[in-house]
Order: C-alpha cells, then sequence, then structure tokens
C-alpha cells in the first residue's frame, strides 16, 4: 500500500508538494483544477525537482466538474479537449493513472443515454491517453446514478480503461463500498478514502463518519494493494495525519 494525498487546487501548488513530502506521504495527488492548480500555473521544472528531492511518486486528476456527459455535443468535446490539455503536464510530472470523473445528463435524458455521452466521452479520451502513455482511471462520484450496474455498463463499453474506487462516494445513496470492492476487485487501481454520514459527501477523517472501516480495509485488502488517496478535506490537516496513521493501523490488522 502506497498512502497520498492531493494538492488543494486553490493553493500554491509548489507549497502543496512541500507540504506532502515533509509529512512523508508516498505521492502527490495532482488536482489539476482552477485556479492555484490550473495548467497556467503548474512550473513543470521546479515541481519535478521538488518531488524528485522527497521522493514523491504522481498519480492525475482533473476537475470532478467538467461536463463529460452534457447532452450537447459542443460542451462535451470541449470538455474533453480540456482534459487533453492535461495530459502533457500529467506526463512530464511522471503520471501513469489519470481520474476521469462519470458525469449524469439530468432532465428528459435516460440512463442509458446519459451512458452513451459519457462513453463516447471516455473512449476519446482514452484514445488520447494512449498516446501520452497515461491510463484512465474512472471514478463515480456522488449520483443516484452511479450504482454498480452503470458503472459495468460504462467500463463494457470503453475498453481498458480500469476503475478508481471512492470509498466515501460508494457510502453514498444507500450503496455499500464492500460491493463495489466485490464487483470491481480485478479492475481497481486506485483508491480514495474519506469518511461520510451515507448522505453528504462531507470528505471526513477516517472514523467521523458511519463507515464501518475495520470491514471495509479487511475487504479491500484482499484484493488490493496499491495506492490510496486521504481525500479528507480540513482545514486543520493534523486530521489528515491522524487518518494517515489510522489507515496504517487498520491495514496492518489481520
Amino acid at each position: 500500500m502506497l498512502i497520498g494525498y492531493p494538492n488543494h487546487p486553490r493553493r500554491n501548488f509548489l507549497e502543496e508538494i512541500d507540504w506532502i513530502g515533509k509529512n512523508k506521504f508516498n505521492f502527490v495527488d495532482v488536482f489539476l483544477e482552477e485556479d492555484e492548480a490550473s495548467l497556467e500555473n503548474i512550473n513543470v521544472l521546479k515541481s519535478k525537482v521538488l518531488l524528485k528531492s522527497y521522493g514523491l511518486d504522481t498519480v492525475g486528476h482533473t476537475a470532478w466538474y467538467l461536463p463529460i456527459g452534457s447532452p450537447n455535443k459542443t460542451i462535451r468535446l470541449s470538455a474533453v479537449n480540456e482534459i487533453f490539455k492535461c495530459f502533457d503536464i500529467f506526463r512530464n510530472l511522471e503520471v501513469k493513472l489519470v481520474t476521469i470523473h462519470t458525469d449524469w445528463a439530468s432532465g428528459l435524458f435516460s440512463e442509458a443515454e446519459a451512458i452513451n455521452f459519457q462513453s463516447e466521452s471516455l473512449n476519446l479520451l482514452n484514445d488520447k491517453a494512449r498516446e501520452y502513455e497515461l491510463e484512465i482511471i474512472l471514478e463515480p462520484t456522488v449520483s443516484k446514478h452511479d450504482t454498480i450496474e452503470n458503472m459495468e455498463k460504462i467500463l463494457k463499453k470503453v475498453p481498458n480503461i480500469s476503475f478508481h474506487l471512492d470509498i466515501g462516494h460508494a457510502n453514498l445513496n444507500n450503496n455499500d463500498p464492500i460491493e463495489f470492492i466485490e464487483a470491481f476487485h480485478s479492475k481497481m487501481k486506485h483508491v480514495h478514502i474519506h469518511d461520510n454520514d451515507g448522505i453528504r459527501d462531507l470528505h471526513l477523517p477516517i472514523g467521523c463518519g458511519n463507515i464501518d472501516w475495520q470491514k471495509t480495509i479487511s475487504e479491500l485488502k484482499k484484493c488490493y494493494d496499491g495506492t490510496i488517496t486521504l481525500e479528507i478535506f480540513s482545514s486543520d490537516r493534523d486530521f489528515v495525519l491522524l487518518s494517515k496513521r489510522k489507515l496504517k493501523k487498520l491495514w496492518d490488522m489481520d
């Protein structure tokens, strides 16, 4: 298991790398989002030097709000093109895995149509990612449509992409994270960890919500031993470091 932490996209990117490195994480989950972590604000050369100085690896994460599933094709393609722009920076920062998020069309559009909209975008992204030697991983977000069945349908329509398990998101909408682990264990390439109350996407520290972490981590360990990001959003980062210690303790339990 490798434990990472994301840069806050509204804070200086180099300062974020410095904090992550000083606190002995294994990698940076590179969030390329507005505004401090927008493409034009990333100094690749300085970032690479700092990452190397701490021995930090990287994974990539695009903005969750990009509308790759919009019913409007022009808007979908615009979102896809924005993600294309991220690929060059990801490659330069030696990223291999890039998270793309589900995006569900609402209103008059059926789930089947929404799946097709996303799949069209993901296939375009997947083709381009290969040119950059990147691998796309799909992260379900917080929609009621982010079910196991719908994820299976998208993955079937987009060959060769993998699954990003966000345990906090998998705890919403009356879902069970363990069922997602069981369903996608062979496709999982990355994991996000945070807690919530099963209703709201709160990104709480481990143990502050209703997720049964001992049971969930025990199940995860049976099939996974890769990168895990603590996607915990707290103004007091002591809670992040406490969660890091808790995760290590849970992982070492038999």
